[in-house]
């Protein structure tokens, strides 16, 4: 009886690999992976690629290595196959290939135990579902998500007692993150004091100690201090300050802190309370988590912070399962039905918790076993912010594929990710500017290109209102249409390319007022603007030049609006750029005309004929603007044909 011979573990492995590695891919070739933090992770690798100690872009302005930070030595084992295929994917793929691979171990350590395989398959299924888990794989890439697996093929090699994989992959895991030094000390702590493993124990527990030392109090002050001439301390940011730096704000969080509690530790509780010693190992980075007051909120589930915890909760599970398969091998019978009882017993608690877990994958995990995965809602399932991909996104292949290789770049949160193999990435604005993109003057002296987006295809609903939204970029562009030192030179569907030194080609973009001279309007949007006029030409092969003159009729009271045109019959819209990002609308005055006069590039596909100009109002605050349509309309009106064009 060996794992090779069961069928169910293999498929199980394969179908869960299948699908964690095709969401992941998903996810990313649908733009909805940044730089935070697979764009980081996969521009480190790419640097080693190149020889360099796993460089990466930091806000600040310069490059700072992976290793004067969590010290994710282990990332070097990527450098060879990265340079083969260098390509975030290739990330993804193997996060989810090892990971699905872990369930072996549980497996092998069930069935050795129990010699059940009903049990070792309930234990894979327990593995490959668990939601802190599901959630890690599902989350970017993490060193942490790596750490998983590697730790339990591990204790499977520590119960075989098949000492040099055991060494073997303590020491992978150690060099993915320094902290994992703690969840290492604690396995020896165990082997220690109740595995009767006192030898093993003591030198696991001694060489956590050394390399978590070594790794925290040189090789990371090392490379913080040489890595950049531009390195400050800053690079390498406290660990007690960025991750609990606001202590005292934990009672405003407490409730939500439970709960989470509740998910990462609740699943198994039916058997993991009998095997409490096998959770002692990952109590630390739970309790760390779960006490964290990071960025983002990363004490909550949904990111990978509990990954290092659930081998530890797997584990319990399967000592819990030992303890009470033994006691029923080994009670004497009590009645003809006493056996049967007990069998049943740890039959029925192992079923129980594998239902439990399959029910909270269910519920709390964007997986399709979740219905709400198939309704697609805001941020979630085939909804195109998560794994759903659209024919914009095939463009923005085609639009990123403009810049040069290794040109260093400043580009929106979406789109940098695929633009990660290169020396110089930064964000147009980054995630903690709320108050706009405050970094990105002193950033853009440093890159050749800016990419952003003008109709920033992500809204994610939040309890405090929603992450994204059409205009996420929009005063990122207002600064570079007015910085002289970049033009505008590449614009598809509000994908916009700026490029350094490129003023004389550069699409023009002017916006000007007069007093009104009570000329009559031609076309009316509801009651709050009117269109005066309107001209557009082909200024020159591929390009075209439009001309605007509005009147506030009603004004707009305290919303924001933006115009946008299109080509009847033509792929694309045309962002009335002026009017967005450089006097926008909701900053103009009754009693006079503006004048807006913009280039743009013509859609992809454009043939010479006559085309009908449509142009509308949309809402910038609706999480349906995205898509321009009678959703987020100006109220009462419509989408109007306000001129014609003749493409030669």
């Amino acid at each position: 009886m060996t794992a090779r011979r069961d069928p169910f573990l293999w498929v199980a492995v394969l179908l869960a690999f299948a699908l964690l590695a095709g969401l992941s891919i998903a996810r990313y070739q649908g733009y909805n992976t940044g730089m935070l933090d697979l764009g980081n992770m996969s521009q480190a690798i790419w640097s080693a690629t190149k020889g360099q100690p796993l460089l990466y872009s930091r806000p600040e302005g310069f490059s700072a290595s992976r290793l004067a930070g969590h010290v994710e030595l282990g990332y070097l084992a990527l450098v060879p196959f990265y340079a083969l295929w260098p390509d975030p994917r290739l990330l993804l793929v193997v996060q989810a290939g090892l990971f699905v691979l872990g369930a072996v171990g549980a497996y092998r350590l069930t069935l050795r135990r129990t010699e059940s395989r009903y049990a070792a398959r309930c234990i894979t299924l327990i593995y490959l579902l668990y939601p802190t888990a599901l959630t890690s794989v599902l989350f970017d890439f993490h060193a942490d998500t790596l750490v998983l697996p590697l730790l339990m093929l591990a204790l499977d090699a520590l119960d075989q007692r098949a000492w040099r994989r055991y060494a073997l992959f303590l020491l992978l895991a150690l060099s993915l993150k320094f902290y994992v030094a703690a969840a290492v000390a604690g396995i020896g702590f165990v082997a220690y004091v109740w595995a009767k493993q006192r030898r093993v124990g003591a030198i696991t527990i001694a060489l956590a100690v050394l390399y978590g030392v070594v790794a925290f109090f040189v090789i990371r002050p090392l490379f913080a201090n040489s890595v950049s001439a531009g390195t400050t301390p800053a690079a390498t940011t406290s660990y007690t300050a960025y991750y609990f730096g606001a202590l005292g704000e934990l009672n405003e969080t407490i409730g939500v802190r439970i709960v989470n509690a509740i998910i990462v530790f609740c699943p198994l509780l039916l058997l993991s309370w009998r095997g409490w010693r096998w959770l002692l190992p990952g109590l630390p980075i739970a309790a760390a988590a779960l006490l964290s007051t990071g960025p983002g909120g990363a004490f909550d589930f949904r990111y990978h912070h509990y990954a290092i915890v659930t081998p530890f909760h797997v584990m319990a599970a399967i000592e819990g399962l030992t303890i009470l398969h033994q006691r029923s091998q080994t009670a004497a019978p009590t009645g003809a039905n006493a056996p049967r009882r007990r069998i049943r017993s740890w039959r029925g608690d192992l079923g129980l918790i594998t239902g439990i877990t399959v029910l909270f994958a269910a519920l709390l995990t964007d997986i399709p076993l979740n219905p709400l995965f198939w309704i697609g809602g805001p941020g979630q399932g085939i909804d195109q912010t998560v794994y759903g991909i659209t024919s914009r996104d095939a463009l923005k292949d085609r639009f990123l594929a403009r810049i040069p290789a290794n040109a260093p770049v400043a580009a929106s949160n979406f789109l940098s990710g695929h633009l990660t193999n290169r020396s110089t990435v930064y964000l147009l604005r980054y995630p903690d500017e709320a108050q706009g993109p405050q970094r990105l003057p002193k950033l853009l002296p440093q890159v050749q290109y800016a990419v952003a987006d003008a109709l920033f295809d992500y809204f994610l609903p939040l309890d405090t209102g929603y992450a994204g939204g059409i205009d996420g970029d929009r005063e990122a562009i207002g600064l570079l249409l007015n910085d002289p030192q970049f033009g505008l030179t590449g614009m598809q569907d509000g994908l916009l390319l700026f490029e350094r030194g490129a003023a004389d080609r550069a699409l023009q973009n002017t916006i000007s007022s007069r007093p009104d001279d009570g000329t009559p309007a031609a076309q009316q949007f509801g009651s709050a603007i009117a269109l005066v006029r309107s001209t557009a030409m082909e200024s020159t092969a591929g390009r075209l030049r439009l001309s605007f003159t509005w009147r506030l009729t009603g004004g707009f009271g305290n919303r924001q609006y933006l115009a946008v045109t299109r080509l009847r019959g033509l792929p694309g819209r045309i962002v009335h750029l002026p009017g967005y990002a450089m006097r926008p609308a909701w900053e103009w005055h009754a009693g006079e005309l503006i004048e807006e006069t913009f280039e743009v590039e013509l859609p992809e596909g454009a043939q010479s004929g006559r085309y009908e100009l449509l142009t509308g109002w949309y809402d910038l605050s609706l999480p349906n603007a995205l898509a321009t349509d009678e959703r987020s309309r100006l109220p009462g009106s419509t989408e109007l044909v306000v001129s014609t064009v003749e493409i030669r």
